[in-house]
């Protein structure tokens, strides 16, 4: 080959993984955060594809009140596995699980993928914020998702947090494989009745159609892990939004 044709195949090369990369990184979407700058007020003008957080009509997170009576079916919980890392990704700490552990409700199994806290709680009940809030994310075959979510109050020890809390990633980018077993549903209170509605991601970029469980009874954590979760991330609750025409069940 001649030293032309070798000059223009390295620069068609080198075209070809640039376009690859800047394909890649608009795939990802825009750096946001929760800070003034990049926080939730901005998130839809960061990037196109985050218009959803100012145009949707069913986001997410709300404040339930005026809830109307339903007989709803149970929470139907399979854990088989248990957590294998947990991670800081700058914007939560996110523990990961395999594909083994399912909840089964109106005759689908969804199976979770993570489960991330956000201080204080997004959701609010009665206009009453909590301390801590834990989302649990499923995703069916479909790509359909279900958020399971349990509030926190102050009180002793979480003994599943404590787990959490032995290998928990201080800096962003950190992430540890999990020495502690922690199975995937030890963090739910017994009573598992829940309040019902539809809503969307709480992060960009804000993807609605997501069905959610918010658990009526909250679990406990003491003063000094909730420090340890907030030394780790930053404030990250989105603020309430609209319900507009939603249902609450209850």
């Amino acid at each position: 080959m001649s030293m032309k044709n070798t000059v223009i195949s390295i620069f068609i090369v080198f075209v070809i993984a640039l376009t690859l990369s800047s394909n890649k990184e608009e795939a990802k979407g825009a750096h946001w955060a929760y800070n003034e700058d990049l926080g939730p007020q901005e998130w839809a003008q960061l990037d196109e594809k985050y218009r959803m957080c100012e145009d949707g009509l069913n986001q997410s997170p709300i404040n339930i009140t005026n809830v109307i009576s339903a007989e709803l079916n149970p929470l139907t919980f399979q854990s088989k596995t248990k957590a294998t890392s947990i991670e800081n990704n700058g914007h939560t700490v996110k523990v990961n699980f395999r594909n083994s552990n399912s909840l089964s409700i109106d005759n689908q199994k969804y199976y979770l993928k993570q489960m991330h806290f956000h201080t204080p709680s997004e959701n609010k009940i009665d206009g009453k914020s909590y301390p801590m809030e834990a989302h649990l994310v499923h995703t069916n075959s479909a790509g359909s998702i279900v958020v399971v979510s349990v509030m926190f109050e102050i009180g002793n020890d979480n003994i599943v947090l404590n787990k959490l809390l032995r290998n928990l990633p201080e800096n962003e980018g950190d992430k540890y494989d999990l020495k502690s077993d922690v199975f995937a549903y030890d963090i739910l209170p017994t009573n598992k009745d829940y309040y019902r509605f539809n809503g969307s991601l709480t992060t960009p970029p804000c993807t609605e159609g997501v069905k959610w469980f918010v658990l009526k009874t909250p679990v406990y954590l003491s003063k000094s892990q909730l420090a340890d979760f907030d030394a780790a991330m930053p404030t990250n609750n989105r603020p309430i939004q609209n319900i507009n025409a939603r249902t609450i069940l209850d």
